[in-house]
């Protein structure tokens, strides 16, 4: 077979299927042939080698695709250099060297002892931009922690704790699993320990952790219906039939509230249980239960928000599927019209402030770096309640999840933040004016396992062993206001049973309460007409 160069030379003496060959063999290229052949190359070789390249080059490439090697891809290019493809190739290249690479990397991290410290630490110092890094550190830390501290269920429950409030931790769930399953293969903990750490708590591990748990053969369904488990037989039917979760989109930003309504906003961390409980009370509004009928806007920026929320809770018997979490720096803005049993019309704005929003406003006036989404969040606030504020009557709800109380973000606990919201607010004045009722709505209340006025008791000495500088502060701002009388009212709140953190048997009734609360102290209008000078709210 000729050199490149005795091709070039003698370009005149070859035909074009002969060239075509030595193209595709990779001893020369057309553009090579073209240039360096000094004006030799026949036209009417030349036309004939570019519409057969020209007709093959689609079948090549589907060719080079189907085997997806680097050498096909190269010689893809090497035939075709102008091809539209060209750089498709290159790409695929590029990709399969990376993941080449990645699979040794993956290969050295799977070759680490777990359980031996000095050997995560060779791999941290050989590999120190290695993705499992992190991990490995993660893996000293724990191994650490249970030289000095000992091993038994409670770590494991807290360690879980621990990746569930880590905002470090990109998937909590994964890591979750890998510390249960690295605990059961390493012999800290055994089956029926693991059984005994569900039937603690049947919501400390998400249904994503106990189904792969499951998948991988550590757990199997009928376990977990036992009587000594406590787990209704319906929940996991619902967890092997892998009902899929409702997805929620970043809403367009809210500049201010269009509609002529009451206001009722609803404050709370991320993971208080703000917007599940928020979903339970547009449910209930919406059965014809409480309201007579409920006409939703659709022109308002929460509309799609608020119909697929509403949509998850149904009083039904059957177990439904919680929301996986809202978009934390969104604020979603819901109107709709709320009939009452006498028939009057009651217009209601409810406001899902984003949950993010108490530690935007702790981060602000600590001058604490900011994400342009946390100043998105606090911005918002700005427009609807201080720059673009309407002259509708207010209400607002400040939600806190019973039992939350050690829950860290940041190293901040609920306390610090909620100290600073309360500040924020003192300074802003937000509730001075249009403001005629605020609450302090306490989620998860099943917790406590009482009701009546035994959970009354249980919530009002919580509220003052956790959470009373708030609480008074909130007081305060009511006498000080004349709102309410001076009084913050608490409201205990339940979905109903939940399991797995993302399943619910729903029960109705404390959102009822809420929905009887918003319309008792709602403005409302009958025969169709706004009456001129009615005040906005009922005595």
């Amino acid at each position: 077979m000729p050199s490149k160069e005795a091709i070039i030379d003698n370009i005149e003496q070859y035909t074009a299927q002969e060239l075509i060959k030595y193209i595709r063999d990779g001893i020369v290229t057309l553009p090579e042939l073209i240039s360096e052949t000094e004006g030799y190359f026949p036209a009417h070789v030349r036309r004939e080698v570019e519409q057969m390249l020209k007709g093959s080059e689609s079948d090549d490439w589907k060719k080079a695709q189907e085997t997806n090697t680097e050498e096909s891809y190269l010689n893809f290019i090497q035939t075709y250099p102008e091809s539209v493809h060209a750089s498709e190739a290159r790409n695929a290249i590029f990709a399969l060297k990376a993941a080449a690479e990645q699979s040794v990397k993956d290969g050295l991290w799977n070759s680490v002892d777990k359980n031996d410290i000095q050997s995560l630490r060779e791999f941290i110092k050989s590999n120190p931009s290695d993705p499992h890094v992190t991990e490995a550190r993660r893996m000293i830390n724990t191994l650490q922690e249970e030289e000095i501290f000992g091993f038994d269920i409670d770590a494991l429950i807290n360690k879980i704790k621990a990746i569930q409030t880590d905002k470090t931790v990109l998937d909590p769930d994964a890591l979750i699993f890998r510390e249960i399953v690295n605990c059961i293969d390493r012999q800290k903990i055994t089956h029926e320990d693991l059984l005994s750490v569900i039937r603690r708590d049947n919501n400390l591990l998400r249904a994503s952790v106990v189904k792969k748990l499951i998948e991988e053969g550590y757990l199997e369904y009928m376990e977990l219906i036992q009587p000594e488990v406590g787990i209704d037989r319906r929940f996991v039917q619902h967890l092997a039939k892998g009902a899929p979760t409702q997805q929620f989109t970043k809403p367009a930003k809210l500049e201010k509230i269009n509609k002529q309504s009451t206001e009722v906003y609803f404050w709370g961390i991320p993971s208080s249980g703000k917007s599940c409980a928020l979903g339970a009370i547009l449910s209930v509004a919406n059965n014809g239960s409480i309201a007579r009928s409920m006409a939703k806007d659709a022109n308002c920026q929460g509309y799609g928000y608020m119909t697929r929320l509403a949509q998850l809770f149904k009083a039904d018997g059957k177990v439904g599927t919680l929301p996986p979490g809202t978009p934390t720096t969104s604020t979603f803005e819901m109107a709709f019209d709320l009939e009452d049993e006498k028939g009057v019309i009651h217009p209601i704005t409810c406001i899902d402030l984003a949950g993010e929003l108490v530690r935007c406003m702790y981060k602000y006036d600590a001058n604490e770096i900011m994400t342009e989404e946390e100043m998105e969040a606090l911005d918002t606030l700005t427009n609807v309640l201080i720059d673009n504020r309407t002259v509708n009557r207010k209400m607002h709800f400040f939600v806190l999840e019973y039992g939350g109380e050690d829950r860290t973000y940041e190293g901040l606990s609920q306390t610090e933040y909620l100290d600073a919201a309360l500040r924020y607010i003192e300074r802003t004045k937000i509730f001075e004016k249009e403001t005629d009722a605020i609450y302090l709505m306490l989620t998860k209340v099943d917790k406590t396992g009482v009701v009546g006025e035994e959970l009354v008791k249980v919530l009002t000495e919580y509220i003052e062993k956790n959470y009373l500088g708030f609480f008074n502060g909130l007081e305060q701002i009511c006498r000080k206001c004349e709102i309410n009388g001076g009084k913050v009212e608490r409201i205990p709140f339940s979905l109903g049973r939940v399991c797995f953190q993302d399943y619910c048997l729903f029960t109705e009734a404390p959102a009822a309460n809420v929905v009887r609360k918003i319309l008792t102290r709602s403005w409302g209008y009958k025969n169709g007409k706004l009456q001129k000078g009615l005040n906005f709210f009922k005595g």
